[in-house]
């Protein structure tokens, strides 16, 4: 019982952080800089009795020529090998709001996010509600 509890406080949460991206890849879209970035590596994460997934770590130089470093937020990086160019988009003076710009991966996420943090929240109540 108490799981359906903590499944209910937590889906909102999840609700939020995804709107927040959401805005943030908005305000990307009508204020960020556009650049090419670097591929350096690729951090590869292991869980047991699953295939590896795989998170782009990209360099980029701002519009001051400052160069950069953050990892995507998204795993599969099909397409972008290590020593390959990355499209970035990150809004001015703020690099650490560095994204890749790939369309696929932008709705991608937020929709994921948002059906986690959906289904999170629906699901407790509906079983809560049915006695169950």
């Amino acid at each position: 019982m108490w799981l359906l509890w903590l499944f209910l406080l937590t889906g909102p949460v999840i609700i939020g952080i995804g709107i927040r991206e959401a805005a943030l890849q908005r305000r990307l879209l009508r204020e960020g800089i556009r650049t090419d970035g670097l591929v350096v590596r690729h951090r590869v994460t292991h869980s047991v009795g699953k295939k590896p997934v795989y998170f782009a770590v990209v360099n980029f130089q701002d519009a001051q020529g400052n160069q950069h470093e953050f990892e995507s937020n998204l795993s599969g990086v099909g397409g972008l090998p290590v020593s390959g160019r990355a499209p970035v988009l990150y809004l001015p003076g703020a690099p650490k709001s560095a994204r890749l710009d790939l369309s696929s991966k932008r709705i991608g996420g937020i929709a994921l996010v948002l059906a986690i943090g959906i289904v999170w929240t629906v699901l407790p109540i509906w079983l809560l509600s049915s006695g169950r």
